[in-house]
């Protein structure tokens, strides 16, 4: 019998973080069902870093370049945020394959086993143990933990957990000589929005160290081939962006369709189940990124579980609710509202409402000085529980004033509504 203490289901940031940390205390198995772990290229704020040791952090073949400068791309105004105006970095741009990579090492360092191109079929649970059915063979574990991201919830489906809300999306790897992307770009992250694409979520660029990731998040109700049809025409066709490709060349053959978690369930734990990261919808609203909420809910399963290792394998979902209740009081009644609010007020299916507010919002950052910081801080911040809200109710203020006076008028009632989901 294969019997492990725990096994995790999914490789990825979120997976790979809590095997990272738990195996130094239990015997561990990572079940991955692809046969690598997919490249990419992300941002990585400075907020990130307490959930990363110091070894890690400092490795620049994970962490290439500072992330100094972000554009918040408009059509007419761009809104710079650049972090020397305040003396310190954003954070880092991180390869993302190269630091999961690299937590899987220290994971086997500490004992740990992993498994890629196997997939789960089935899970059955009994009193004293869960069993695990794959592609390949059965094992059995105490404890069980999802970490299989956007884009496969038949497991947790099966076993009674909710879903989240998902959406489409797609992205690309560039890759080119850095003097012709240092030339390209003197920035390291691109936001912008535009309903044309989508009025569900961003175009973005992350530039790494001899290749950028770039993409969008589209419409729910967009075929893989749509998205592609569509990216291909805006890498050709679209104006904004077109001096920041100059040079540059993109191979079709590369885009990689994926879901994109939108918002979390409301669950996260059962007898002898945790799910972690993008499979429990916890990614930040508005940017939809799933590394911050997937390192930040892999150390809140260790703080819970490492305890009840010690304590006779009690893996009962009373047990087990502290997380729940950690992941509700750090994330979602706090930080997360920012993202509910933003994402409330900025994506709209009226394009002009859409285009009104975003172009407004980047001449704004442009002006006012104290806006500049207060993102900046944002991702500076050491402790996400101590994120204060009120900069975000300021900025949303100063946003409605900026206005032109017929959308002060007609937008009023949204803003409000925006103002009571903090």
């Amino acid at each position: 019998m294969m019997m492990y203490d725990i096994i995790i289901v999914g490789a990825g940031i979120s997976g790979t973080s809590f095997a990272k940390k738990i195996s130094k205390y239990a015997k561990t198995l990572i079940i991955e069902k692809e046969q690598s772990i997919h490249i990419n290229t992300n941002i990585f704020p400075a907020h990130n870093n307490p959930y990363i040791d110091d070894i890690i952090l400092k490795n620049q073949n994970i962490f290439p370049k500072d992330h100094i400068k972000t554009n918040y791309l408009g059509k007419e105004i761009n809104g710079i945020i650049d972090s020397e105006e305040f003396g310190k970095p954003l954070g880092k741009i991180v390869h993302t394959e190269v630091l999961i990579d690299t937590l899987i090492k220290k994971f086997q360092d500490n004992g740990g086993t992993i498994n890629f191109d196997e997939r789960v079929k089935l899970i059955n649970r009994s009193e004293n143990k869960i069993e695990v059915l794959t592609s390949k063979n059965t094992y059995y574990c105490k404890l069980l933990v999802l970490s299989t991201g956007s884009n496969d919830f038949e497991l947790q489906k099966s076993i009674g957990f909710n879903l989240p809300d998902t959406f489409s999306g797609i992205f690309t790897n560039i890759y080119a000589n850095d003097d012709i992307i240092t030339n390209n770009f003197d920035f390291e992250y691109i936001f912008h929005l535009n309903p044309q694409i989508s009025t569900n979520g961003p175009f973005y660029f992350n530039i790494g160290k001899g290749r950028i990731s770039l993409g969008f998040l589209g419409n729910s109700n967009e075929s893989k081939e749509e998205l592609k049809i569509k990216l291909e025409k805006i890498l050709q066709n679209y104006n904004p962006i077109k001096p920041y490709l100059e040079k540059l060349k993109w191979n079709k053959s590369s885009y990689i369709t994926c879901k994109v978690s939108k918002h979390p369930i409301n669950t996260f734990s059962q007898d002898r189940i945790v799910v972690l990261g993008e499979a429990a919808g916890l990614v930040t609203s508005f940017f939809y990124e799933g590394i911050l909420p997937g390192l930040l809910s892999a150390d809140l399963a260790v703080n819970t579980i490492k305890p009840i290792l010690n304590n006779d394998h009690n893996f009962s979902e009373v047990n087990l609710n502290k997380y729940d209740l950690q992941i509700n009081k750090i994330l979602l009644k706090n930080y997360y509202k920012n993202g509910l609010a933003c994402e409330y007020l900025f994506y709209n299916s009226n394009h002009k409402i859409m285009n009104t507010i975003w172009d407004t919002y980047t001449k704004l950052i442009n002006e006012n000085k104290r806006l500049r910081k207060e993102i900046c801080e944002a991702y500076w911040l050491d402790d996400i529980a101590t994120y204060d809200l009120d900069r975000d109710k300021w900025a949303g203020e100063q946003l409605f004033k900026q206005l032109p006076t017929i959308s002060k008028i007609s937008l009023g009632p949204k803003f409000l509504k925006a103002l009571l989901k903090f």
